[in-house]
């Protein structure tokens, strides 16, 4: 069957695109290193093992299908976004101005949509988030009007959706709202709908939506082998003058408010003053931690445009705590293109680090957590309201930042932790990558879970299902 899978952004699949995506590739986007175009080339990936035909369109020119009016950090899409979820329609004479405006960019993404569409004839089509998250409202109108006039079975996965999460948007008039109440997401008898968390689909039944649940997913069996992990390594390490027996504690996540990455640096400065505890003890690969060997927060995930007052905020904030820091995420590419200094989020960038942290107060479901697992780290994390319903009950071993903010934020805004729970989490993973047995142990778990609640058989099935449920949801 010929499949398209849609959204706005989409990383890279074939060697021959490497060039066009070095010269698209930008310091202030996520260039196709973010949840939803890593989740979409898994399935991809999957699809076409199962012998599918597929193709992705997105707003980049990397894309099987590309349309760039997709993409929604634009100045245009951002006026409009003003407009509609903003302070008031300020752009506009009117309401009525403001709909006759979505009326013309409506009628010309629809009809891009359209050409695409009838260019790669999909049996079925994928739609990751466009439906469910009002990030470019003209998009989720053009597409649903599409899928309502062709009748195209379709499968919706919604990673995020209106109600939850760290996304609010405030309708600025009648026709904001309408949007909202219409098309987030829609319903028509062609359109089955999926999401990634529990509380997500209890979200969507309160509208009425019932939803499956598919949750993030890692192919556990598609790793490093011990060589070339090792050469990776020493590479990486290397690079950046981080000497094989200082410790890496890392954090993959995307520079944006809502992953709190302050807290990494608050942790890594609680270690940094336990570091004497460290001196002279052997570390779970077998090296010694010595006088002159350092504690580095390596930070690999992309900023977003929208977020660089963040950006700029957390570095400051970083520098005053006095802790070894360096951000490599200019380097990060979805694939490797070592002779160029570009390496992967996972699994290259992972394979320098001793310890991953995960402070994040809002996911998803929560990629880097899974990438982290499956790279054989042990993981920090900061129990968000999915990480406690939807993946600790399956049973996973991680080394708890507690569920609980300071109510009173600093100067700057940020997020902080109680004391003692830095202090505790602190030793707790002083202990573990001291104690090699504890560090296999916790690493081998977390695996072996992670590849019977979140591996690729996870994901092969619920494709199986997607596809059979959607070419029949128009019977």
């Amino acid at each position: 069957m010929k499949v398209l899978i849609l959204h706005f952004r989409s990383a890279p699949n074939h060697d021959s695109q490497e060039l066009r995506h070095r010269r698209r590739a930008s310091e202030v986007d996520s260039a196709g290193t973010d949840g939803v175009s890593l989740e979409m080339m898994k399935r991809r990936t999957l699809l076409e093992a199962m012998g599918h035909e597929v193709s992705i369109c997105s707003a980049y020119d990397w894309a099987d299908f590309p349309v760039p009016a997709l993409e929604f950090d634009s100045e245009e899409v951002m006026q409009m976004m003003q407009n509609l979820f903003g302070p008031g329609v300020v752009d506009s004479a009117s309401e009525a101005e403001l709909k006759r405006a979505f009326h013309i960019a409506f009628l010309e993404l629809k009809q891009e949509l359209g050409r695409v569409i009838t260019d790669s004839a999909p049996g079925i089509l994928f739609v990751h988030n466009i439906l469910s998250l009002p990030v470019h409202p003209v998009a989720t109108v053009a597409l649903a009007n599409l899928l309502r006039e062709t009748g195209l079975p379709c499968a919706a996965i919604h990673h995020d959706v209106l109600s939850e999460g760290a996304y609010k948007f405030t309708p600025t008039c009648d026709f904001a709202k309408s949007i909202l109440k219409k098309y987030f997401p829609p319903t028509m008898p062609n359109l089955g709908h999926w999401t990634i968390n529990s509380r997500n689909q209890r979200s969507l039944k309160k509208k009425g939506i019932q939803a499956n649940l598919i949750h993030d997913t890692m192919d556990f069996d598609q790793t490093l082998d011990v060589a070339e992990q090792t050469r990776i390594r020493a590479a990486l390490r290397g690079k950046y003058s981080i000497k094989p027996n200082d410790i890496v504690l890392f954090v993959g996540s995307r520079i944006v408010p809502n992953k709190q990455i302050e807290l990494a640096g608050h942790l890594a400065a609680m270690l940094q003053s336990l570091r004497q505890e460290i001196v002279g003890r052997k570390l779970y690969h077998g090296g010694v931690f010595r006088e002159e060997s350092r504690l580095v927060l390596v930070l690999a995930g992309r900023p977003e445009r929208a977020f660089g007052d963040y950006r700029e905020r957390l570095f400051e904030l970083f520098d005053a705590l006095g802790i070894a820091w360096m951000y490599v995420g200019n380097e990060v590419r979805p694939i490797r293109w070592e002779d160029e200094g570009f390496y992967a989020l996972y699994p290259d960038m992972y394979a320098m680090a001793d310890f991953v942290l995960y402070p994040t107060g809002w996911e998803g479901f929560g990629n880097q957590l899974l990438e982290a697992f499956a790279a054989g780290l042990p993981v920090a994390v900061f129990e968000y309201p999915v990480f406690k319903e939807d993946i600790a009950p399956k049973g996973v071993r991680v080394v708890s930042l507690g569920d609980t903010i300071l109510e009173k934020r600093d100067l700057a805004d940020f997020a902080e932790l109680p004391a003692e729970v830095i202090s505790r989490a602190a030793h707790e993973m002083i202990a573990i990558m001291t104690t090699p047995e504890s560090y296999q142990s916790i690493t081998a778990h977390n695996i072996m879970m992670g590849r019977r609640y979140f591996g690729f058989d996870v994901l092969r099935t619920h494709l199986r299902e997607a596809i059979n449920g959607a070419d029949s949801c128009g019977d």
